[in-house]
């Protein structure tokens, strides 16, 4: 047996996972293959599903640091702590790479897309990730803004998704017959600004009560963690019952989503990332 990857064998089979990532970012085409193919001529008698599970791992770190990841690979979360200190180590060196090819991904416009058939947009939610606190690096050094926060400061790829789901909710009540609620369905965050605490304001066909949804978007894939704001996690607290969050995902490609129903915090775990200084 091969035994543990060695810190030269992480290495490499990081370069390379950031290699493919670049690619992805830039809607270049690459084949996986062919790197894990090129990447056992360098490892340590590595089969390629062996190889294929690492880059998978790759992506669990870089899901937990709040990275862009290549979307093939869906995350294992069971990783040897030598490969998550080769990422972070990486990433940290290379902050200002890592920081365009994902203002890269960002940047990607959308097309308009036709909402014709609401179901088949809808997947569900991501299982929840085991607990496991992502270590500091070594060394502080300098970091630009995450990938989320970036998301969060780029107010076209926002308004797109929002307009997606405005489509997306007029849409789906007129498959359910009610074509009577489709033009009342609102624009809230654009017609009456920021602060709401949600961004759509649709309807329940069964009840007519207003639904209040705030939409999160991102050009990555579901995992990816998204940015909330107090005054949307204290709005859907007290509009549990009529509140929801619309996660679209993979927007650039073909967008889907999936639904997050209730209270923000009784589906995600919340970590602060600023604080205000008062006197």
């Amino acid at each position: 047996m091969a035994g543990h990857w060695s810190r030269i064998e992480c290495e490499l089979i990081v370069d390379d996972y950031l290699d493919m990532l670049a690619a992805e970012c830039r809607l270049e085409r690459y084949n996986k293959a062919q790197h894990r193919r090129d990447l056992q001529k360098k490892l340590n008698d590595r089969s390629e599903p062996s190889i294929e599970f690492k880059h998978r791992n790759i992506t669990a770190v870089m899901i937990r640091s709040g990275r862009a990841y290549i979307l093939g690979y869906k995350p294992a979360w069971n990783y040897q702590d030598l490969l998550e200190t080769v990422v972070l180590d990486r990433i940290a060196a290379a902050d200002r790479s890592i920081a365009e090819i994902e203002s890269s991904l960002v940047q990607q416009g959308s097309s308009p897309v036709s909402v014709e058939n609401t179901r088949s947009i809808i997947v569900a939610p991501p299982e929840r990730i085991p607990e496991r606190q992502v270590r500091e690096t070594s060394a502080r050094t300098p970091r630009k803004i995450n990938y989320a926060e970036r998301e969060l400061r780029n107010r076209r790829l926002g308004e797109s998704g929002e307009e997606f789901i405005l489509q997306f909710e007029r849409a789906r009540l007129a498959e359910v017959g009610r074509e009577d609620l489709v033009g009342d369905v609102e624009w809230t965050s654009k017609e009456k600004g920021d602060g709401a605490g949600y961004d759509i304001r649709s309807f329940r066909e069964d009840t007519d009560e207003p639904f209040y949804i705030e939409v999160k978007t991102t050009n990555s894939g579901k995992y990816q963690p998204f940015m909330i704001s107090v005054n949307e996690v204290s709005f859907s607290d007290e509009f549990s019952e009529n509140f929801a969050l619309y996660r679209v995902f993979e927007f650039a490609r073909s967008p889907m989503l999936f639904v997050l129903c209730g209270a923000v915090n009784g589906h995600v775990d919340l970590s602060p990332t600023m604080y205000r200084a008062t006197y």
